[in-house]
């Protein structure tokens, strides 16, 4: 199979079991209706869990502090190798 799969949306419950495996090969799987991308198929993450996707989604709503430039970046990083 290729790295790059188009599936009609009509075709994916007779193929489901070979593209969820083709996906877990690093595939990317995307599904297609009215010949319009719609949707993907790709690996999950192991680890996730319900409580670590809110986690995830809070920290989008998270509010952002002023960034730090990277000429204070370089002054820290000097800093250190005294």
């Amino acid at each position: 199979m290729s790295d790059y799969i188009e599936v009609p949306q009509e075709a994916v419950a007779d193929r489901l079991e070979k593209l969820i495996l083709a996906a877990q090969n690093g595939a990317r799987i995307v599904i297609k209706k009215d010949g319009k991308a719609r949707a993907y198929i790709r690996p999950a993450n192991p680890a996730m869990t319900a409580d670590a996707y809110d986690a995830l989604l809070a920290l989008k709503h998270f509010p952002r502090g002023p960034g730090v430039s990277d000429e204070q970046m370089r002054a820290w990083k000097e800093e250190d190798q005294r």
